[in-house]
């Protein structure tokens, strides 16, 4: 057998295919999460801003969570921060900074958009059990499972 056709044999014991699942996969839960988001009339980073909000962050944090510079995130932010979504705090341990806090109207908004993001999801059709062995297994296929 050539080099050729045993690559091609390795190949095919289910790499192609399970590539190929998984990119379809997060197809579905991309268009999954835009159709949600644009339900709020939120941008997907603005949503994403909000989900992480859930406790209070510096801006600085936020940026690494969402993997940008931090100045797109003061964007991001002060947007949000005009339509009522989120405050600036002192720090309570670090006198320079400012962390980012969700107001009560933020806090709903992000609830909402939570129970909107876990509705008709391309994940609703399996049971707790079943997202959490799949989770298991992406975790060890990523190599940080067990």
């Amino acid at each position: 057998m050539t080099i050729e056709a045993k690559a091609t044999a390795a190949a095919g014991c289910g790499f192609r295919e399970i590539r190929g699942l998984v990119t379809e996969l997060s197809r579905r839960l991309d268009a999954h999460q835009r159709s949600r988001v644009a339900e709020l009339d939120l941008t997907p980073t603005q949503a994403k801003a909000l989900e992480e909000l859930g406790e209070p962050k510096t801006a600085r944090e936020l940026a690494a969570v969402l993997c940008c510079e931090p100045p797109n995130v003061t964007y991001v932010i002060s947007k949000l921060e005009k339509q009522g979504m989120v405050v600036r705090r002192p720090h309570p341990l670090d006198g320079r900074a400012k962390q980012l806090v969700l107001t009560d109207a933020g806090r709903e908004l992000r609830l909402d958009l939570l129970r909107r993001m876990g509705t008709a999801s391309p994940l609703d059709h399996l049971s707790h059990e079943e997202r959490a062995a799949l989770r298991d297994d992406l975790l060890r296929a990523l190599g940080r499972g067990d």
